[in-house]
Formats: structure tokens, sequence, C-alpha cells
């Protein structure tokens, strides 16, 4: 910034002559008088307007002691300069020349472009400043400076400068409230000739323009290139943020595209205000490069007022009649130029109004292609929340009901059998609904017709409807128009979409387009529908056979398996289930029912059920039976290749018969039950195999000894469990004592009770040669050892001496014996176990440890198995104790195995047990 001292001479310049298209003149610039101040800026930093406004306050003091003056000076100087920085090309120039009674501002600058005093408007952002320029000089104008540039001027009176300034002339240009022919700052001024070398201009008319429109229009747009411009000078300078690239590139083509051609069209619209004229023609020459930077310029606004709809302007977005305008006005001097450049006829231009009737058709018809675009997208989003052929019903029949204006509408699809479904309807009556789901797919009616041809039937008055369907007479006489689409996926037609009109209604090309593209969407949602069902569908099969198969197989018994077989079917599937086991002399037993009696199942008498168990196959009758008794569904179980029995279902009359993918289940169901059928009978067998041969391996019954009574409990596991090795045995020694001995081969069935039964026989051999009990527990550790079993085996044995009152134990793993005093107190013995049998004696044992407690006359003494107090839900600590709390104060042996067994040992438990109590008599 060059800031030159008064009194400075000025470089001669040109003033502007009264001709305002004659850029050649005398000396804009004061010639006479005292210049003080001389202010250049190279660049346009509007941070420069402070220095200014002081430098001339305090310049003009030093003229004049009024207030008032110095302050309108100050004012004038900063308007000008401001409008400058923001609108002008740099450099700049303020100078203020003080002669004859007069202060002179002006303000030099770059660029050719006349500022244009608006006419005072509330709405306008911009202009103002002229307006308060032209309030406070007593003239103001505008000179060319011969260079390409301008200088704006304005005087102000000065009441008591020195005469020595006084009196001085005004200087040439043109003034701004000389009469000419209206005010010259308005007045309307054709656009320079083209120069010499430049480029060539086409004249452009645009007739019947709406000034104020025009007027309100030009003022929106200045409002948002003083933002713009606001907002580049900010970030240039640095006092504001920097503005983004996409909208600097907005900024730039609004405020320097179309600059040339908006300021002359704005400057004619104010000189027809002024005028008072309603209505204006626009006359313009133009270089052809305007075409481009118009249309350039215009999606610029358009741009700029998205920008403003995401607030991210202070100016609001251009009201639509202002849109309507601009596009209008710039799209017909687009064309006529364009004309003009290749020497044709200008086009006809239509009128604001018509161009505005037009747009309001295409607006119309935009709408209308909206809402049902609207109501499509809408559909498709509640479609894709839909999971059932029910809520796709309701989606698309309401919506396609109210955009077609449809009286009612309905969905159809196919079923099992000749019949069609109706999932959903809107504006029907019941009856109606009712008649609808009575119709078959060979209806001559239009839904089952578009299902059967996969075409849409499009009926647009009555008689159109009769000659083609005179069914609908009686099933819909109110209706007058009626469509029906097919919804097909892939060929494969899903089912129809019916609409009915009260009113003569013609299909046009968008009806039909829209009902069309309204069926596509329904017939990919019926079969995303379908596809989830379907998937619903396996998922609950592969549920439902999981939980049969773990029921049917939880209990290996006949009875019970059966049992579970048809409670899994009814009610779930049925109303009545029944399981019927063939005899071998050809006849059958009912096993197993659920639902209500089942004698109308007896393959004797239906011979539904006859069929299957002849057959070997399912057999499946709708309303079989005497008077219509229901639908029936017949399955042979099938064990080894032969039908042990069948399975049947039965439904009430009038119901659904068995579909495809029920008789499939069902006969899944079947399969699973027939194999844990047979399983339960191979277990039965093996059973009682296994707990004939223990019984017989067990004694018998127990040795007569003088003043020894003796107890015994053999308690099987529950019937879905094989026999266990539990075992005892007494043997009287010759010594007089008895060997008492309990053990656990762990394992089932008949492996076990083959490995109990030879351990026993060892066991009796090592104790009556007179071995110590621990030698008998470690020869029995070696037999095991022999036998290379993989069970693990627990054992016990004590020696009773009845004389002494002593009992010796030895213990292989297993759990102590329970000792009951005279005194009725009960407790564990405090024997130190060694390993179970078969894991093997380390360092060389010969025999296990034994305990010597006293026995004296009237104690009881109890060996049992784990069985007793252990299981599942009870850990042994827990079993033991209830096992103590039981015992105590018992009277004898068996009173205490009936307390023991009562207390610990449920019907139907996980293990067998095994019990042997011994009590000595108190007389003895």
């Amino acid at each position: 910034m060059t800031d030159r001292t008064a009194g400075a001479q000025p470089d001669p310049r040109q003033a502007l002559s009264g001709d305002a298209g004659d850029r050649v003149g005398p000396d804009p610039r004061a010639t006479s008088g005292e210049v003080l101040v001389d202010l250049c800026l190279p660049d346009a930093d509007v941070r420069a307007v402070p220095r200014a406004r002081r430098l001339v306050t305090a310049t003009v003091a030093g003229v004049t002691s009024r207030r008032e003056p110095r302050a309108d000076a100050a004012v004038v100087a900063v308007e000008l300069l401001t409008n400058a920085l923001l609108h002008a090309a740099p450099p700049v120039t303020l100078r203020l020349v003080a002669d004859r009674g007069r202060l002179r501002v002006e303000v030099a600058d770059a660029s050719p472009v006349e500022p244009v005093r608006p006419r005072a408007s509330s709405e306008a952002l911009t202009g103002r400043g002229l307006l308060v320029v032209d309030a406070l000089a007593a003239r103001w104008g505008i000179s060319s400076d011969g260079a390409g540039g301008k200088v704006v001027w304005a005087e102000l009176d000065l009441a008591d400068v020195a005469p020595a300034v006084r009196g001085a002339p005004p200087a040439a240009g043109r003034v701004a409230d000389e009469p000419a022919d209206g005010p010259a700052a308005v007045r309307a001024l054709p656009l320079r000739a083209a120069a010499a070398g430049g480029p060539a201009r086409y004249p452009v008319t645009l007739p019947d323009v709406p000034t104020d429109l025009l007027l309100d229009a030009k003022s929106h747009v200045d409002n948002l290139v003083r933002e713009f411009t606001l907002a580049a000078g900010g970030a240039a300078s640095g006092e504001s943020g920097t503005v983004a690239a996409p909208l600097a590139r907005l900024i730039s083509v609004v405020t320097t595209r179309f600059a040339e051609a908006r300021q002359e069209i704005r400057r004619q619209a104010l000189a027809a205000a002024s005028a008072g004229a309603a209505r204006t023609s626009l006359r313009l020459a133009l270089p052809l490069s305007m075409a481009d930077a118009a249309e350039e310029y215009l999606d610029a606004l358009d741009a700029a007022d998205q920008y403003a709809r995401a607030a991210r302007l202070l100016t609001l977005e251009s009201p639509p009649r202002h849109w309507a305008f601009r596009h209008w006005y710039i799209s017909s001097l687009v064309a006529q130029l364009r004309a003009a450049s290749r020497g044709e006829p200008a086009p006809v231009t239509p009128t604001f109004e018509e161009h505005l009737l037009g747009t309001l058709e295409e607006v119309a018809e935009a709408r209308r292609a909206a809402e049902r675009g609207a109501r499509l997208q809408a559909v498709t989003a509640a479609l894709a929340a839909a999971t059932r052929p029910e809520q796709v019903a309701q989606v698309v029949l309401t919506e396609g009901v109210t955009a077609l204006g449809a009286s009612g509408g309905s969905l159809l699809v196919p079923r099992d059998g000749d019949l069609l479904a109706v999932p959903g309807a809107v504006g029907y009556p019941d009856e109606l609904v009712a008649q609808l789901r009575a119709e078959r797919r060979d209806a001559d009616l239009p839904a089952a017709e578009a299902i059967r041809e996969g075409r849409a039937v499009w009926l647009e008055s009555v008689q159109e409807r009769h000659g083609r369907f005179p069914g609908l007479r009686l099933l819909e006489p109110r209706a007058v128009s009626l469509c029906a689409l097919p919804l097909a996926v892939g060929g494969q037609v899903l089912g129809a979409l019916r609409f009915s009109f009260d009113y003569p209604r013609l299909f046009g090309l968008e009806d039909r387009e829209f009902a069309e593209t309204l069926a596509a969407q329904t017939a990919l949602a019926l079969e995303r529908a379908r596809l989830m069902a379907a998937e619903r569908l396996a998922r609950a099969r592969v549920t439902f056979l999981e939980e049969a198969t773990g029921r049917l197989t939880a209990r290996l018994d006949e009875g019970a398996t059966l049992r579970e077989l048809v409670g899994l079917l009814a009610p779930a599937l049925t109303e009545q289930a029944a399981v019927y086991l063939l005899e071998p002399g050809g006849g059958a037993r009912l096993a197993a029912q659920a639902g209500g009696e089942a004698g109308g199942l007896d393959p004797a008498r239906e011979a539904t059920m006859g069929l299957a168990a002849r057959g070997g196959r399912p057999v499946a009758a709708a309303d079989a039976g005497s008077g219509g008794a229901g639908a029936v569904l017949a399955v042979p179980l099938r064990v080894h290749g032969e039908t042990a029995g069948v399975l049947g279902l039965r439904r009430a009359a009038g119901t659904n018969g068995f579909s495809a993918d029920e008789r499939s289940l069902v006969s899944d169901v079947a399969d699973r039950a027939a194999v844990a059928l047979a399983h339960a009978r191979t277990y039965q067998r093996e059973r009682q195999t296994a707990l004939t041969l223990q019984r017989s391996l067990l004694p018998q019954r127990m040795p007569a000894v003088r003043g020894v009574t003796f107890a015994w409990r053999y308690l099987p596991a529950g019937a879905g469990a094989l026999v266990g090795g539990d075992w005892y045995d007494v043997l009287p020694l010759d010594d007089g004592t008895l060997a008492l001995v309990i053990g656990d081969v762990m394992g089932r069935g008949i492996q076990a009770a083959a490995t109990m039964g030879q351990l026993r026989a060892s066991a009796r051999a090592n104790a009556a040669a007179r071995l110590p009990a621990g030698m008998v527990l470690g020869q029995l550790d070696a037999a095991v050892s022999r036998l290379e079993q993989e069970q693990i085996t627990t054992a016990a044995m004590a020696v009773l001496d009845p004389v002494a009152g002593t009992l010796r134990v030895s213990s292989a793993g297993h759990l102590p014996p329970l000792v009951v005093s005279p005194a009725g107190e009960a407790r564990f013995v405090d024997v130190e176990a060694g390993p179970p049998l078969g894991v093997g004696l380390s360092d060389g044992w010969a025999s296990y440890p034994e305990t010597t407690v006293a026995f004296p006359p009237g104690s009881i003494l109890l060996l049992y198995t784990d069985g007793l107090v252990e299981d599942r839900e009870r850990p042994v600590e827990e079993g033991m104790t209830a096992l103590r709390a039981a015992a105590a104060g018992v009277g004898g042996a068996e009173q205490l195995c009936e307390r023991a067994v009562s207390a610990l040992a449920p019907a139907g438990g996980n293990d067998d047990t095994a019990l042997l109590a011994v009590s000595l008599s108190p007389g003895r």
C-alpha cells in the first residue's frame, strides 16, 4: 500500500464526455486544488479499509473544524473504497482533494465495469453503499481513466473551507444526478462495441421481460455474489478459513464468468424501473464466448442453491420463481446468441409466462412420476421386512389401491390342489374374499387366467368385463373396471395381483407400467418369502427331528418310546395319533395313543392302516373312513426289514389333508422311532440275559450262623441301563470267622456280570485258604490283571470274628463300611484304602492294608456299592452323610437295608446297587 503525501501533482487523465459510450475525454481527476490523500492499494486487501478511514478522518480534520463534514467524508471514502476492493480489479487508488470550498473523493480501479446504484430494497444486501454516497454527496459520478479502468468520484460542500479553495468548477465526467435522459447512474447504456481485433459481438434481444421480477432475481444473485466475494477475499487475506476447492471454483464462476452481461442487464432493468415500465426489453451485444459462460454461470447458480439448501451459505436458496426466471432468460439468451453466430434467424423466444406454463406441465408430470416412484420406493422398503405372504399382501395392496385409485385389491397364490389362497385383501367385503378363496385355477375369472396364461388382464368397461368374464356379474357386480397381473419370477408364476374399480378406468401407459412394476416387486417379495418360509421350515424340521431323536432314544423301553412317538405328533401335527404293533398271529394291538380314542385307527377297521401294514409303505387318504371322518396318514414302523407296527394319524373332518412336506416329516420321525424300537428290544433281551446271569452268580441264600443276622439287597439299574457288575458274598471260615466281600465291576451288560462271577469265585477260593483280607484283595488284583479286562473294579473285604468282637477290614478303592454301634451311633470305618483292582499294586505289595476295629454284640455292619450314595444329581459326600443319618438308631440288619434303600436308592436309578448288612446279636 502506497500513501503519497498531500500536494502531489496527478498525472494528466482524460475525462468521459457527455456520451457515456465514449471512453475518451478530459482528465477525470481534479486538475486544481490541494491533494490531501493519495493512497494506492496494489492488492484487493479489505484490511486496508480501516486505515483509510482513519487517514481520511484525520486529514479532513485539518481542513474543516465541523464534525459532520469529517464524518461524511470518511463514510463516502470508505464506501467507494470498499466497493472497489470487493467488486473491481486492483490496483485501487484513493485520492482526497480540497478545492474551492469542496472536498472531492476519488477511487480509481482497473475494472471497466461501472457500479450501479440499485433501487432501495429491504431484501438487497448489495448496492447500499452507493445509496449512502448518493445521500451524502453534493455530486457524484463515474469517469473513464483512459487506460481500461474507471474513476468513481464524489464531491462534498465544505462551508468553512478557506476562500483560496472555493469556487472551482467540478471536474468533467458523467454526473450521477445530471438530467440527460434519466439519472445517469441508471441509464440504459449499450455495451461497448467490439474493439479492434476483439471478438465479434452479436445482438441479443429479450422482449417483454417483467421488470420487477428481473430486478428481484438480480438482487438475489447480487446478494450471493457479495457473499462469495467476501468469502474469497477473507480467505485470501487470512481473515477467514480456506475455501474448499469445489466452492472456490463455484465462487469464481458466479463472480466473474457472466459479470459483464449481468451488470448490463441489471443496469437496463434499473433504467426501466426508474422510468416506471412494468415490462422491458433487454438489448445486449455479446461475444459468442458469453454463451458458454452463461451456461456455466447458470449451472453454478443451481449448485449454489444446493449449498444454500444445506445451510452452508448465509444467502437463502433462490425462490422457485427466480429459478424459473433465470433458466428462461439465460437459455433464451444462449439460443439467440448461438443462432446469430451461425448467421441464422433468431429463434422464437417464448414469453416468461409461456415458459412458466411449460415448466409447470413438466413439474406436474415429474411430480406424478416422483409420487409413483416414491410409492414404489416405499413398497420396496416395506417389502424388505416382509417375510410372509400375508405381510407382502398388506404392503403391496395398501400402496397399490391408493396409487391406482382402486376400490379394492387382493393377492391370490396357488396352493395344494386346484384352489387359490388369498393371503390378503384390501377394500373387499368378507363375502367377496370368501368367494375368491373358493376360486379354482381353472376358473374363467381374471386372476385365474393371469396365473394360467402369465399375461395381464385389463378390463376398462362393464361391457368388456361381461363379454370376457361372465362370471364377474355374480362375483363382483359393482365393479366397473378391473385388472389382474401375474406375479412371475424366472418363468414361474407365483400368483396374481387383482385390483377393482367402481368407476370406468382407462389404463394408460403410465398406469400399466406402474402396476407391472408393482407386480414385479411383489413377485420378488413372494419368492423371497417362499424361500424364507422354506428355510424356516427346514430349520424347524431339523429342530423337530433333533428333538424327536433325543426323546425317542432317551429310554431304552419299548412302551416309553412309542408313547414319546405319539406325543411328538399329537397335537403338533394332527388331532389324533396311535401306534399299533403287529402280533405274530396276524392281529394288531394298541401300544400307544394320543389325542383321543384310537379305535378308529385299528388296522382291522381302517383300510388306510391295513394297507400300510400289509404293503410296508406310507398311505394317505383324505376324509377316510365312514362318514368322512377326516384325513388319515398311516406309516409303517420297519424293524430289520419287517413291519413291526403302524403309526396312524388322523385330522378332523373338513381340515386340509397331509401335505407332501408333512408326509415326509412323519416318515422321518417314524424311521427314527423304528430304530429306537429296535434298540429298545435288543436292549431288553440283553438286559434280561445279563440279569439272569448275574442273579445266578450271586448267593441264592445266606449261611446260618448262630448269633449273626444277614440282610442283603440287589437293585438293578433302571430300564434305560444295562445290568452292572455289583456283587456281594458271605463265606464262613474254619476258624469260626466270617469272610464278607462286596465289589463293583465298572461296566454294563454280560461282560461285567461275567467278570463279577470270576472275581467272586477267586475271592471264595482265597478266603477259604484262610488268607488275610488284604492278601485276598491282592490275589483279586492279580486275577483282574490276568483277565486283561479294561473295567476298573473296586472291592472291600471284612473278616468278622463274632467271638472276639473284632472286625478286620481291607479296601481296594471301595467306599468305607458303615458300622452302627450298640448305642445306635453310625460311623464309617476309617480304613486305609488301596488302589482299585486291576490298577496293580506298587512297590511289590503282596497285600492291601488292613484296619481292625471293635465290633461288640449289638453292632451292625453295612457294606454297599457307590450306586447307593452317588448319582448324577448328588455327589458321593452328600450321599454318605445321608446314609449315616438314615442308619442312626436302627435296630437290625434288615431295618438298616430298608432305611438305606428308602432314603438313598429311588427306583429307576442310573446304576445298580448292592448292600450287605450283618448284625451281631446282643446276647451272643
